[in-house]
């Protein structure tokens, strides 16, 4: 029961960490996609914005800002989900470690009571 209890585990755990990374992947890719469209945007339509008299550098700006903003909260999650779990401390692990048990307790336990 116990060997079956740490399979169930380390397969929660790696489903967990393919769920972060594709999470990683995903925001990555929306990061790309929206930031090359603003700055495609800013450079096709820069001309109108001066037309309608918007001649602001804040105005122009605000793309380059957003672009790092983001970036830098994407590197955040870029450390957390792949150099994070090698640095995490002990405290951390130990938490995680009674969360996974309370939690397939609670499985089992379900699926106990279903099959009943």
């Amino acid at each position: 029961m116990e060997e079956r209890e740490q399979q169930s585990e380390k397969y929660i755990k790696a489903q967990m960490r393919v769920k972060q990374i594709k999470q990683f992947y995903r925001h990555l890719k929306v990061y790309l996609v929206v930031n090359i469209l603003f700055f495609v945007a800013k450079f096709r339509f820069i001309a109108f914005f001066n037309e309608q008299g918007i001649q602001d550098e804040g105005f122009y700006s605000w793309i380059a800002w957003n672009a790092i903003l983001w970036g830098i909260g994407l590197f955040v999650q870029w450390v957390y989900v792949f150099k994070w779990q090698k640095l995490k401390p002990i405290v951390m692990k130990d938490w995680e470690a009674k969360q996974m048990t309370k939690f397939l307790e609670e499985e089992y336990q379900r699926n106990a009571t279903n099959k009943k």
